[in-house]
């Protein structure tokens, strides 16, 4: 091309001609030299690009000016032209020149208009990303700190409800009945009061209770808890010296159960029916018309429906002779009705007590009378789980925990007597087990300790429920048998256990399952509840595969059959029908896991057992489990709904309320991080509630629940401190529900009130129990709310 184009001959009134540099850029612009002007290359629709080397930083500015003035430049293009003109930078980079009044509103834009784009978004972009990622991650850190979802609040029973029937505040009762009514009069309990026990129509002198010895030693523990009353130097200072209104005297309570000899398992009755009244008869027609209220609940078809029958029968309030009955279907409900007839009892300074330095004997009364209380429990699994391995604990500590169990009606407790770290319980056919896997030789559960355990659990009304974790958790197994367990003490512990020390089950290893078939076969004769919690949790895969052979089997299907035949076969006695946990194919380490499930479940379902598996058997693996299969819930609250979606019953222990080693800190060494769950104080415990969410057919399949206490920083030195009364608090709402009778949540004042004096019980018991707050508020809960 010989000359410039015509649009390159327009002058720009824009140029301030007094400035040489813009002077030389016209001119320069002007006058090129010919072979700059053939550098200037033609496009196929007339429109001219020129290359960025012929550009003067003169030019450059020249340019930018123009597009700085809109209203005094020209149309940069000829009348024939219809695309912009490009300019190519200094740095190399072609961008279009678009016109100030496009860039103002790109919409106005004609198709084939020119528009020249700017180079500031090119060359800012990044700058751009980065702050808005700063910013947004300034936004996010904003959010976590204020919301603070790992201290996320949970769903809290309300701090007061007036809808929920109260009890008089002379008599705390826990757990508070189902049902109950009571007046404003006061029965005294005579100097020699007596219970005595009728079963069937026939009335049973005392004496002859020794055929019946769980029903014997409660009637002797009632008594004897009286006699401590009575005698004590600490009156209740609620209470008149005078008494209440009346002098109405009660000399015996009567007792009248069907089935003395009931069976001690899950669903056995536990319910009862107590009056205390007043009665305008002599003794001898006292114990005729307790035998026709007897036959009245023989004959109820709910004895809930009778409640307010029996109650009306019953309150005549009459000065002179009273009256209290209890009545029950089994000696599980003459345990219960016991303890809270001695609630009901309190202690007062009598005016004939002797003067200063003598015997002090205070006056038996039950306030409010007359009581009407018809009590059953909301779920027939009321546990306490304790861990015997991780810190052993002696027989007498397990036996002051089973009493104060019973003195708050709950009735399993779950025995975690073996774990990773040691293997406390003596085994007869592998006394080895103990020998090297005990924490100490003198720390450890011998036949006659399990023994005495079990007989004491069941004369409170308490099943002892034992729990052998297994494939995981089982290190302790490995110090006497090292080729039945893999990746034992294995480092870093946290890539193959959730805690040290690592060591699992060999699935693969038939030893395995001799010994196993032979430690089943001890447990199921030393406990003989019907029960097994068989583990599974936290399994780690990771520490399966450091055995080839596992590993092998794992990731090689065509070895599966010869690695498995080499095994024990499946136990077909006894097996009821199995049911998948989840849709789909099985991976290699659920198959693995299989092999094992299918042979330890069929030797606890050849000894007649229900097994019992943590939450992860049923929502973390895709394998079989047998119909009957409970399942433990503990990750999570709402993880319950998904378990009886699958058809499974359950029982809860949320960590999020019912784990107590919680909130202690992290314990591993070099940590000061915080525990991984947080504390649950006795609020949070008592607001847990075990069907939210549920539907009335879902909530048929919750069994009850169980509080834990883990303890890896717990042993006999804080055990009562850590598990009262927290687990009194788990207690209420297992036996009287969240929910009162008419559906409202029963409130944390009312229950402050009472849980103080459940406290002092047990403080008095020899049981070192927590305090919930300072002695001052326990007279003026009302004063201690939180604002």
């Amino acid at each position: 091309m010989a000359g410039l184009s015509p649009a390159s001959n327009h002058s720009y009134s824009a140029l301030n001609m007094n400035d040489p540099d813009e002077v030389m850029a016209s001119s320069t612009n002007h006058h090129r030299t010919s072979s700059q002007a053939e550098s200037i290359h033609s496009t196929s629709d007339g429109i001219e690009t020129i290359p960025h080397h012929i550009h003067s930083p003169s030019q450059e500015l020249t340019r930018r000016r123009i597009e700085s003035h809109e209203g005094s430049k020209p149309d940069i293009e000829s009348a024939s032209t219809s695309s912009a003109l490009r300019i190519h930078n200094n740095y190399g980079s072609s961008n279009p020149i678009r016109p100030k009044r496009d860039r103002d509103d790109e919409n106005s834009a004609t198709p084939g208009e020119p528009f020249v784009k700017s180079t500031h978004w090119s060359r800012c972009w990044i700058r751009y990303v980065a702050l808005a990622c700063i910013l947004f991650a300034l936004a996010l850190l904003t959010t976590l700190l204020v919301l603070r979802p790992w201290q996320r609040k949970h769903r809290m029973a309300p701090v007061d409800n007036e809808a929920v029937k109260a009890l008089p505040a002379e008599q705390p009762l826990w757990p508070i009945p189902t049902s109950f009514t009571y007046g404003k009069n006061s029965v005294v309990l005579s100097s020699d009061f007596t219970i005595k026990v009728r079963v069937g129509n026939q009335q049973t002198p005392l004496a002859s209770l020794k055929n019946y010895p769980i029903i014997e030693k409660a009637v002797a523990r009632c008594m004897g808890r009286l006699a401590v009353k009575r005698n004590t130097t600490r009156p209740d200072a609620s209470l008149d010296s005078n008494g209440g209104q009346g002098s109405n005297v009660l000399s015996e309570l009567v007792i009248a159960v069907n089935n003395p000899e009931a069976e001690l398992e899950y669903g056995a009755v536990e319910s009862y029916i107590l009056n205390v009244t007043f009665l305008p008869t002599t003794g001898s027609s006292f114990v005729a018309m307790a035998v026709n209220q007897h036959d009245i609940l023989n004959k109820r078809e709910d004895e809930h429906q009778h409640a307010d029958v029996l109650a009306r029968q019953s309150a005549i309030a009459v000065t002179g002779i009273s009256s209290a009955f209890l009545s029950t279907e089994t000696q599980w409900g003459i345990l219960h009705g016991l303890e809270t007839f001695t609630q009901l009892v309190r202690s007062r300074a009598s005016s004939s007590s002797s003067a200063a330095g003598g015997d002090i004997v205070n006056t038996l009364e039950v306030p409010n009378a007359p009581w009407s209380i018809n009590d059953a429990p909301r779920y027939s699994h009321r546990g306490l789980l304790l861990d015997t391995s991780r810190h052993y604990f002696p027989v007498a500590d397990i036996i002051r925990t089973l009493d104060a169990m019973s003195t708050v009606k709950l009735n399993v407790f779950h025995w975690h007597v073996l774990d990773q770290q040691s293997y406390p319980l003596v085994s007869q056919r592998y006394p080895d087990l103990t020998a090297k896997g005990a924490e100490r030789p003198d720390r450890i559960y011998s036949l006659e300790d399990v023994a005495s355990i079990i007989r004491f659990g069941e004369e409170r009304g308490i099943r002892v429920l034992p729990e052998f974790d297994a494939p995981g958790h089982t290190a302790s197994w490995g110090r006497a048998y090292p080729n039945i367990t893999v990746c034992v003490d294995a480092l870093p512990h946290s890539s193959y256990a959730a805690e040290p020390p690592a060591g699992q089950l060999d699935p693969l290893e038939p030893f395995t399952y001799s010994v196993l078939d032979g430690l089943v076969k001890e447990w199921a004769a030393q406990f003989p509840d019907k029960h097994v919690h068989i583990g599974g949790d936290e399994i780690n895969f990771n520490c399966w595969k450091t055995s080839q052979k596992l590993k092998d089997y794992i990731d090689n299907p065509g070895k599966r059959q010869e690695l498995e035949s080499k095994l024990p076969p499946v136990l077909p006695e006894g097996q009821d029908k199995m049911r998948q946990t989840r849709s789909g194919s099985q991976s290699g380490e659920d198959k693995l896991l299989q092999v094992y499930l299918d042979r330890a479940i069929g030797m606890y379902l050849n000894q007649k057992k229900i097994p019992i598996v943590w939450e992860e058997m049923a929502l973390e693996h895709n394998i079989q489990l047998p119909e009957s299969t409970i399942v433990q819930v503990w990750k999570n609250a709402g993880n319950a709904k998904k378990i009886i979606e699958q058809g499974r019953p359950v029982i809860l222990s949320s960590v999020e309320y019912w784990y107590l080693d919680c909130g202690s800190g992290d314990w591993l060494v070099g940590s000061q991080g915080q525990s991984w769950c947080g504390f649950t104080n006795w609020q949070r415990v008592y607001s847990y509630s075990l069907t939210d969410k549920l539907t009335p057919e879902q909530q048929k399949m919750v069994y009850g629940g169980e509080i834990c206490m883990w303890a890896e920083q717990t042993d006999s030195s804080n055990l009562d401190s850590n598990l009262w009364p927290r687990s009194a608090a788990a207690a209420e709402v297992l036996w009287s529900g969240s929910h009162d009778s008419e559906g409202e949540l029963r409130p944390l004042l009312q229950a402050a009130r009472r849980l103080s004096a459940v406290r002092e019980r047990l403080v008095e018991m020899g049981v070192r129990a927590a305090p919930i707050f300072p002695s001052w508020c326990s007279k003026h809960p009302e004063a201690c709310l939180k604002e």
